[in-house]
């Protein structure tokens, strides 16, 4: 079960990479800079859900060192992309 955890963790953060690559394209078209700051603000929300999740899988897969490992390493993944979307944030809105 705890396998399944991770994969889904996985899954999830890539999702989250996915999600923020497509929003970064997203170009602003008159009244469509609203949308997406709409979507950015869902993406933040889902980057704590799933940094919850991944707290939550990372406590659960302790006990296999495999899973551990790959819960660890994605976990840290997320936080090290959560904190260049931060940068970028604030690089941008500094300019």
């Amino acid at each position: 079960m705890a396998k399944a955890f991770v994969s889904v963790y996985i899954a999830a953060v890539l999702a989250l990479v996915a999600a923020a690559i497509g929003i970064w394209r997203l170009r602003c078209e008159g009244f469509g800079c609203m949308g997406i700051g709409a979507a950015w603000f869902a993406w933040v929300v889902s980057f704590f859900v799933v940094l919850g999740v991944g707290l939550f899988v990372r406590s659960k897969a302790a006990s296999a060192a495999s899973l551990a490992q790959a819960a660890r390493v994605t976990w840290w993944f997320q936080l090290a992309a959560g904190a260049l979307a931060v940068v970028v944030w604030l690089s941008k809105s500094a300019a």
